[in-house]
């Protein structure tokens, strides 16, 4: 080894600004530290200054205890902290902060000042400390509490500045983290100032409102909210409605035993609690809180303790799921708001782009019309049996008619009901698939003539893969030949479609790669195809006895308000809105 490849230890300037890049990736990071600091020194009110996204200025003033004067160079120390004191502790983390870096990793890269006072000592100490070098210390005057001012960030390693982003972006990520670490102590009052103005204050308040709070004025007014501790874990939450969900997840908040986290393992069991109720490029806004044991928790997998590892995953994901499901069935019927005519010009005509909110839960009894709209006879039982008991919160539905081939009109309590007929049917047969497959299996309907299908060498791939799950669901086929098969019969809720066509299409939709099926089985996504092939279509004429056992099986549905793509089934105009918009009202 040549005497300039020898093993060397680093100067301890460069060791730290090495693991300052660790912790200090962004000027949000030291928003993050310091809150973090302030909150585990028990504050109850802190204040977040920003001056040029965070690159010239980020102060952080907190009510907490303070730290004494004796311990205040220690706090520049790395691995000093007085919040953990063996490796033994680090199984029982109850505190934010813990790792003793993040001070000295941030005044490596910073100008830091530190004017700190307990609430029983008669005067402040103040520390400053210039790039990882400590520049004063001594007496200084103050509340109790603690301020940490720091000042041209990166100042001495410009390099790192070139790979910050726009002003507007840094401070939107500042911003996100400070929302975090408000959902994550609801209590405290919260104060961001950029530039000298005030961009946001969060008053103390319940864990529910400030979840609404963070969540934004659009999502809100259309939540529910979840409360459980029935199985291995305490979940605490407020989601938006499957009518408000986001193209991305920016709307999605995770908390575990408190602390903020990025976790996959949540964000894709939320997504398979509002499976078939959003479309698949949407989101659920929510915000989460998960706590567990702090032994059955690792938050010490990530450098800047974003992440969290489990240690049981699979338990608790299904957990989620089923709560979080459990929650999304008390949520109402979706609704939606005329624009008022009255807004803009008349020549134009009005705007009728409906916008979707959420009532007030019905209080009369919606199950009475269950046995009405039960379709006589069971002649169209196999078409038209929902999955289970009537929804508690389904209105009562008066058939009006049919609209344009594609909805089904109604009226219920003076409010104007509009279902989509494909969708609906799609909901109903889905579900009926999959409930009579684990109860009673595979319910099919014999073809009097069996189809010959000539398959292509991709069908016949896919057949080879899909054959027992074909057959789980009613299709019934035989070889007929080296790629042709000879189908017998198909299920029993698609006996009315061209048996081919069917089976074609359903080889045609699972073997798609287009179509996005994450976190759908395999007997899902071939339920999907039979029932999205054999629904009705838009286009499709309904007598009223079809119409009304349409409405009687959707009310029967586990989810009656979306189809499985994620789209309503159906919506309500409001009677006073209908009203406003004939100027019967003001």
């Amino acid at each position: 080894m040549t005497a300039d490849r020898a093993i060397r230890v680093l100067p301890r300037s460069a060791a730290e600004r090495i693991a300052a890049g660790e912790v200090v990736e962004r000027p949000a990071s030291v928003v993050k530290e310091l809150v973090e600091n302030s909150l585990d020194a028990g504050a109850r009110n802190i204040v977040v200054e920003i001056e040029d996204a965070g690159r010239r200025l980020i102060r952080v003033v907190d009510d907490g205890e303070g730290i004494a004067a004796r311990d205040l160079p220690l706090a520049f120390e790395r691995f000093a902290t007085s919040k953990i004191r063996s490796a033994a502790d680090l199984h029982q983390i109850l505190t934010y902060g813990f790792r003793g870096e993040a001070l000295p990793s941030i005044a490596a890269v910073a100008r830091v000042e530190m004017v700190t006072r307990p609430p029983n000592d008669g005067e402040a100490a103040r520390i400053v400390v210039v790039g990882g070098t400590r520049d004063f210390l001594g007496p200084a005057s103050g509340p109790p509490g603690t301020t940490v001012t720091v000042e041209d960030l990166y100042f001495n390693t410009p390099a790192r500045r070139e790979f910050l982003k726009s002003p507007a972006r840094e401070f939107a990520v500042i911003v996100e983290t400070v929302q975090a670490l408000a959902l994550a102590a609801p209590g405290v009052s919260f104060r961001l100032v950029e530039g000298g103005r005030e961009a946001m204050w969060y008053p103390p308040e319940g864990f529910a409102a400030r979840a609404r709070r963070v969540l934004g004025p659009h999502v809100a007014g259309q939540t529910f909210e979840l409360a459980s501790n029935r199985g291995i874990t305490e979940l605490t939450g407020v989601f938006g409605t499957p009518q408000v969900a986001q193209r991305r997840r920016s709307h999605q908040w995770f908390l575990v035993n408190g602390r903020p986290v990025r976790s996959l393992l949540l964000a894709r069991a939320l997504a398979q609690a509002f499976h078939t109720l959003i479309p698949e490029d949407r989101h659920p806004a929510a915000v989460l809180s998960v706590r567990v044991p702090p032994g059955e928790v690792d938050a010490n997998v990530h450098p800047r303790k974003t992440e969290v590892r489990f240690m049981r995953e699979r338990p608790l994901a299904d957990e989620v799921v089923r709560e979080v499901r459990r929650a999304l069935h008390s949520v109402p019927l979706p609704h939606i708001v005329p624009a008022d005519p009255r807004a803009g010009s008349r020549a134009r005509g009005p705007d009728t782009t409906p916008e979707p909110e959420y009532p007030v839960p019905r209080t009369s009894g919606p199950g009475a019309v269950a046995e009405a709209l039960r379709p006589p006879g069971d002649e169209t039982e196999t078409l038209w049996s929902g999955a289970g008991a009537p929804s508690p919160l389904w209105p009562s539905i008066r058939l009006i008619g049919q609209l344009g081939l594609t909805y089904v009109v109604g009226e219920a309590d003076g409010d104007l009901i509009l279902i989509d007929q494909h969708a609906a049917h799609e909901r109903v047969l889905y579900e009926q698939l999959l409930a009579r497959r684990a109860t009673e299996g595979a319910r099919a309907q014999v073809l009097a003539l069996p189809a010959v299908v000539d398959l292509t060498p991709v069908e016949a791939a896919l057949l080879r893969e899909l054959g027992p799950a074909l057959g789980a669901l009613g299709f019934e086929m035989e070889p007929f030949g080296p790629d042709t098969i000879r189908l017998t019969a198909v299920p029993a809720i698609a006996a009315g479609r061209a048996a081919e066509e069917l089976f074609r299409a359903c080889l045609r939709d699972v073997g798609d790669d287009e179509i996005p099926w994450a976190g759908r089985t395999l007997e899902e996504r071939l339920a999907i195809a039979t029932a999205c092939h054999t629904a009705i279509r838009a286009g499709d004429r309904m007598d009223p006895p079809t119409m009304t056992a349409l409405l009687g099986a959707l009310e029967r549905a586990e989810d009656p308000y979306s189809c499985f793509h994620g789209r309503p089934t159906l919506v309500r105009v409001r009677g006073a809105e209908l009203e406003r918009w004939f100027y019967r009202r003001g």
